[in-house]
């Protein structure tokens, strides 16, 4: 199964999409952007403006019941990646004063966000490696975007790894490596 973003009449959704049947069927009623899938296959997190400000959602892959909340706050924040243990969600969040940052939401426990990357530029796309030992993202500290490495959830340390530009990074299943658009 593949969960898409689609633009449709005038709105955001998110639509289910069954490979092997070639079949689509509308996952979320509401204005819904950015899905992710947990470790497991199980749900989908995602982000949703039904109430205001894009919010975090989630809900049962197989599409049943309703969606649930999982963190709400003034800031438009959509998710970007979910740990492989399952007990933490990166999203990006858009402040006035520092633009896009990086957050990390604990899923258990007290579930109080933590910034992960938070500086003066715009931070993007989020993805923590498969140990939950390393983030990778795009920053704009350089005048354009380049992707960047640094030790998680305590920053000691950043690499730039790209340098003719690059966005969007994704780390191998191994964790020994980072792909990249550039």
């Amino acid at each position: 199964r593949v969960v898409v973003q689609r633009w449709n009449q005038g709105k955001n959704s998110l639509w289910m999409l069954d490979s092997t049947q070639s079949v689509a069927a509308p996952f979320t009623f509401t204005p819904s952007v950015q899905p992710i899938w947990s470790p497991d296959g199980s749900r989908v997190l995602f982000a949703s403006s039904q109430n205001g400000p894009y919010d975090l959602y989630e809900k049962a892959a197989s599409g049943a019941g309703t969606e649930q909340v999982v963190f709400v706050s003034s800031d438009i924040k959509t998710p970007t990646d979910w740990s492989a243990d399952g007990r933490l969600v990166l999203y990006q969040s858009l402040k006035e004063k520092t633009g896009s940052d990086l957050w990390a939401l604990p899923l258990v426990g007290d579930r109080k966000p933590f910034p992960a990357v938070q500086t003066s530029f715009d931070e993007r796309n989020g993805e923590l490696a498969p140990d939950g030992r390393w983030i990778a993202y795009e920053s704009n500290q350089s005048g354009r975007f380049e992707v960047y490495v640094q030790r998680f959830p305590a920053p000691s340390g950043k690499w730039q790894i790209s340098t003719g530009g690059g966005v969007t990074p994704r780390w191998s299943h191994d964790g020994r490596e980072v792909f990249y658009l550039a």
